[in-house]
């Protein structure tokens, strides 16, 4: 396989702890946010503290992710894998967390010498010959301006990169994890069982469960704090809507020319190649001989006139590219090992190469399209450019109309409700009302946005708020109403509490419907003809661990537990779950085997003292995000289609 793919590995277990913060952190951050009065739009994606994330290098991160997820799902990818991954958010908070990550371990007293950067640009795999050696200066201004690096920027981004590594491999040796801990986790991946199952739907039952009156009540007694109202605000607001300034917005040809020229480097597309290519393995089954002998033959056939493509789907052992006729789609400079990489950007459209010896084995590479690198001409990216500038413009029109309005308010405060809503234009300035919310919760009409649920919890009767950057452009809020969290009485929420009773009552009667059938199974009737009797389906499970999901039934702790408490041929159960009530035999089980973890120890201990890091690192990123401040240019990030909305 291809370096890019061997990369790809290493690399996915980054994406998933940054996967999995992002998505927590953007329970906290508004991306439409952040920018206050008297801020402009600026060529800074975010800001970090006195640190910046440009659109530059936005615009670079973005195309590296989007290649290696491109790699790593291979024939998978799609364009609507692409917007479920959220790639650009990924990219901008990536940069992010380096900029915050790089911060603490400044704060924590490391750094990263000269010497050091010079000896990790001299070990970078595309700047090295075949023999291992530095391209040499040419070669390496090359390479720059093919990523659009200023040999400044590059080395800033090693020392970041290097930076990165040291404060992540500083947290990770203060990571201690017992033995135990280590058997623990062990167990929970290898420990397995397979059962056979019957179901007993809650579904099944709930139309046979009439609940009066007094039985809501008492499951509401019983339950009420299942039903606890959290503190909940109600606003009036002025909204200074943006996109109806926007449509009143015109741009003149020469600002777009203007804006072209001082951006012209973000138009910079690097030199790439597309090509497929055919690997046999040099392995303990097959030695270099062997491997050309092979190569040779499929030459012969190659010119003979059969198809590359045909023959890779056949032979090649490259599991990442064989379904897809070896294909490989685009990729830079960088992205594959040295002799690959020489061999695919040196070919013609068209030309067979190889074959190519790398770790990995033999390569025959055809190449199919060959990229120069180019600037985009100002005729492809017009249209972007004059939405970029209408909406900067908008936004800078709408901070203005908020903070003049907000200047109002001081000067002349209205004294009702009616003097709030005269100050509407019926156009720009909107008058509106929130339905009560939570402070962790969406707004109607304003959504995911916490610096519009911090202003209106900060707020006492009467006050008002200093213009807050909203999704749709700017908001003024005034409290109306404060309602403390609470136990509600039944008939705030009886719908909700009658609907959690009958289920509950619904799952009772699952389970003893299956006790009673469990009674049978000890009289020695088989489970297949207990579930006859019952009208229900006998099903198998196949192998699950206590964390993994059991077929048919999902993620199952209880249950999982239950099976591998028992030996092949006992049965278990009732066990209740959300979807109702399970009867099970265990037909397999493997327990612990003290030889296998003895082998694996050490490995399952690092990979768990890497996942414990992570957790610290997702702890120092949340941190470090609230002292230094995280702010987005919003016009950018809505133009990404990021900003304010749910999440």
């Amino acid at each position: 396989m291809l370096k890019v793919l061997r990369d790809n590995l290493k690399y996915l277990s980054w994406i998933l702890w940054v996967v999995i913060l992002v998505f927590v952190v953007f329970v906290f951050v508004d991306f439409g946010g952040g920018l206050g009065p008297g801020q402009q739009a600026s060529s800074a994606a975010a800001t970090v503290g006195d640190q910046t994330v440009s659109k530059k290098e936005f615009e670079r991160e973005y195309r590296r992710l989007e290649e290696q997820y491109r790699q790593a799902f291979a024939g998978q990818w799609s364009s609507e894998l692409a917007d479920r991954l959220q790639l650009p958010r990924q990219a901008l908070e990536r940069l992010v967390d380096r900029r915050l990550i790089a911060a603490e371990a400044r704060r924590a007293g490391l750094a990263v010498g000269d010497g050091e950067v010079r000896d990790a640009i001299l070990e970078f795999p595309a700047l090295q010959d075949v023999a291992g050696n530095f391209v040499g200066e040419e070669d390496y201004q090359r390479f720059l301006r093919a990523y659009g690096y200023t040999a400044r920027e590059f080395e800033a981004v090693v020392r970041e990169d290097l930076l990165v590594e040291r404060f992540s491999t500083l947290l990770r040796s203060g990571v201690a994890l017992s033995a135990a801990e280590v058997e623990r986790a062990w167990r929970e991946r290898n420990e397995r069982a397979e059962i056979r199952y019957v179901l007993s739907p809650v579904a099944r039952h709930q139309a046979a469960v009439d609940l009066d009156a007094a039985a809501v009540a008492t499951y509401f007694a019983a339950h009420a704090e299942e039903f606890r109202l959290p503190d909940q605000r109600v606003v009036d607001y002025l909204l200074v809507d943006e996109a109806k300034l926007r449509s009143g917005v015109s741009v003149e040809r020469d600002e777009i020319e203007r804006a072209y020229a001082e951006r012209r480097s973000e138009f910079e597309q690097p030199e790439q190649v597309a090509a497929r290519h055919i690997l046999l393995k040099v392995d303990e089954t097959r030695d270099a001989a062997a491997a050309r002998r092979l190569m040779a033959a499929l030459r012969d056939r190659l010119a003979r006139g059969e198809s590359f493509e045909a023959l890779a789907r056949e032979l090649s052992e490259d599991p990442g590219s064989r379904e897809r006729g070896g294909e490989l789609g685009r990729f830079g400079r960088g992205q594959m090992v040295p002799a690959f990489e020489t061999a695919a950007f040196g070919a013609r459209p068209g030309e067979i190469v190889g074959p190519i010896e790398t770790s990995f084995g033999l390569h025959l590479i055809e190449v199919l399209e060959h990229v120069p690198a180019r600037t985009q001409p100002l005729a492809e990216v017009e249209g972007r450019l004059r939405v970029e500038l209408a909406s900067a413009r908008a936004t800078a029109l709408a901070e203005a109309r908020a903070t003049a309005l907000a200047a109002r308010l001081e000067r002349e405060p209205p004294a009702d409700e009616a003097g709030w809503q005269a100050l509407a234009d019926g156009e720009a300035v909107v008058f509106l009302t929130t339905p009560a919310f939570g402070e962790e919760e969406p707004v109607p009409g304003v959504g995911r946005s916490p610096d519009f649920a911090a202003a209106a919890f900060a707020l006492a009767a009467g006050e008002r708020s200093q213009p807050v950057r909203v999704a749709r452009g700017w908001a003024i809020l005034r409290l109306r109403e404060t309602t403390p969290a609470r136990l509600p009485e039944l008939a705030e929420v009886e719908p909700r509490v009658r609907a959690a009773a009958q289920r509950g009552r619904a799952a009772e009667l699952a389970a003893a419907e299956l006790a009673r059938a469990r009674a049978e199974l000890v009289g020695g009737r088989s489970l297949d003809e207990v579930a006859a009797g019952l009208a229900l389906e006998v099903r198998d499970s196949g192998d699950f661990t206590r964390q993994g999901a059991i077929a048919g039934l999902g993620t199952a702790p209880e249950l999982a537990a239950a099976a591998l408490a028992l030996e092949v041929g006992e049965t278990g159960g009732p066990v209740t779950l959300p979807q109702g009530a399970v009867l099970f035999a265990v037909t397999a089980r493997s327990g612990f085997d003290a030889a296998r973890f003895a082998a694996e120890r050490e490995a399952l201990h690092d990979e768990l003292a890497g996942a414990e890091a992570n957790k610290l690192l997702a702890s120092v990123l949340a941190r470090r995000r609230d002292e230094l401040g995280v702010r987005y240019d919003p016009f950018f990030v809505e133009r990404l289609g990021l900003g304010g909305g749910e999440s």
